[in-house]
């Protein structure tokens, strides 16, 4: 009996020809990583800020009060959501110059600071910032003027007692004393800053030039020099985020999904986000699409053009240190069925919690993890299974077969097959053996050249099956 999955789990394929043993060619809110050796659905996103947010909030702020903070992109507008989980729109930004869309936010010293396009702005924490009149009584806006005045990015870090502001290609500055500095460092026209990320007792600065050149570059600075300490040119179109795990930093660069390792002084190339990529289909990460949720990074993948790969929350961690590094699209957005035509904005952890800005057209809003139920369209594809051994064979297919842990009242298992790069044709007669543990069908599909099967979980409420390993039988397995 071939396995499909054995019960290491891999993420995503490389693509459905090629990639690692226990990989998929495609996986949609499955979890494979919080019980080592089972596979099961995912907790669902639903919507959290009902029809409050009108606005792609790519900039979040959980601060110390306890409060989440949600910026508009594009109008200026500001929500806060209590740990009660009360949304109130509490301020519209008017810059005295420049776009109102908030660029980067960052709580700093007592302060939530954010920056438009041409100011800095800022409240002091309070603990009625939920309210209307606390920011109307203390929100100071245009306490400060960038130089460059970048229309996109305004990342914020925190390091060495100050807050560091990218603005185009000057890194600006608040010390701990808020006297703010527009030119702490110049990086060099026509370099822009995109994200920052503290690295050590040092920054690193994510940079592009423009969309048509593949030139982006990441600089490490200590924060105190004239200039910085060293850099790393990259062919790709743009440093577009900065991903932490642990000690480590990973970045996603360009549009055409790929993943590097940083090594203290290089990227390194370490990963591909599976897809169809060319000049009309691709997608990035936003800077503020990153979180560390229970330990394990967490990034939004969003649109560009053409839908190169599916979009919503993919995570990128391993459950421990004895086992590898998993890229998988784990959280789907409430309000989509396709996966497609989506950005995803601003994502924040906050405890075992996890929120996700989003918009789908013309409609936006933020997700919140929901404990009490899981994701109800689970599901997998495999790669291409016919052995490279048996490939100048036609195969006749005979079962395919689930075994599990638990298969919870009201839960199932299903089964389709998809023959020589077809569609897939769904099989309704599955087969429970209590006895066994495992979910199967037996059928006959003979002159198989090629063979991919997709498994979907049906889950009750907060109840999924737990798979403990995948496999099929064919005509020609003991040749």
């Amino acid at each position: 009996m071939p396995l499909i999955w054995r019960g290491n789990w891999r993420g995503l394929s490389d693509s459905k020809f090629s990639g690692l043993e226990d990989s998929f060619a495609v996986s949609v809110g499955i979890d494979g990583v919080s019980v080592p050796g089972i596979l099961q659905a995912n907790q669902k996103l639903a919507k959290d800020s009902a029809s409050t947010v009108t606005a792609l909030c790519r900039v979040a702020v959980a601060i110390s009060n306890g409060m989440t903070i949600w910026f508009s992109y594009t109008d200026g507008k500001i929500w806060s959501r209590t740990t009660a989980g009360v949304w109130t729109l509490v301020w519209t930004t008017t810059p005295a110059a420049g776009g109102a869309g908030c660029l980067g936010a960052k709580e700093f010293n007592g302060r939530l600071y954010w920056a438009t396009e041409s100011r800095l702005h800022y409240i002091a924490i309070g603990s009625t910032m939920d309210t209307a009149a606390y920011w109307t009584t203390n929100a100071t806006e245009d306490t400060a003027t960038f130089t460059v005045t970048d229309s996109e990015f305004h990342p914020m870090v925190i390091q060495n007692t100050s807050l560091f502001i990218g603005d185009g290609y000057y890194v600006s500055r608040v010390t701990s004393a808020f006297v703010f500095k527009a030119d702490a460092l110049d990086i060099k026209t026509p370099h822009r800053i995109k994200d920052l990320i503290d690295f050590d007792i040092d920054i690193l600065i994510g940079a592009f030039i423009h969309a048509n050149v593949n030139k982006a570059e990441v600089i490490r600075w200590d924060t105190v020099s004239t200039s910085w300490q060293t850099s790393d040119p990259i062919d790709e179109n743009g440093v577009n985020c900065f991903i932490r795990d642990d000690n480590f930093v990973y970045a996603q660069c360009g549009q055409f999904g790929k993943i590097y390792f940083y090594d203290g002084s290089q990227l390194v190339p370490f990963k591909r986000i599976p897809g169809t990529w060319s000049p009309t289909s691709y997608g990035e990460v936003f800077p503020g699409s990153v979180a560390t949720h229970l330990t394990m990074p967490v990034f939004g993948f969003s649109n560009g053009s053409g839908n190169p790969a599916l979009q919503g929350v993919y995570r990128f961690g391993s459950y421990s240190k004895d086992y590898p590094k998993v890229l998988d699209l784990s959280f789907p957005i409430s309000n989509s069925s396709t996966l497609q035509t989506l950005s995803i904005g601003a994502i924040l952890a906050v405890g075992a919690d996890l929120f996700v800005a989003w918009q789908d057209g013309s409609t936006y809003g933020v997700d919140k993890l929901d404990w009490s139920a899981k994701y109800a369209s689970a599901y997998l594809e495999t790669m291409v299974l016919t052995p490279a051994q048996t490939r100048h064979l036609l195969n006749t297919i005979t079962k395919i077969y689930a075994n599990y842990s638990s298969l919870p009242a009201s839960t199932d298992i299903g089964f389709q097959y998809k023959k020589d790069h077809g569609s897939y044709v769904d099989i309704t007669t599955e087969i429970t053996d209590a006895v066994l543990l495992q979910k199967y069908v037996e059928l006959s599909v003979d002159n198989v050249a090629a063979l991919q099967l997709k498994i979907t979980l049906t889950v009750s409420s907060n109840s999924s099956p737990q798979i403990e390993s995948l496999g099929y039988e064919d005509a020609n397995q003991e040749l």
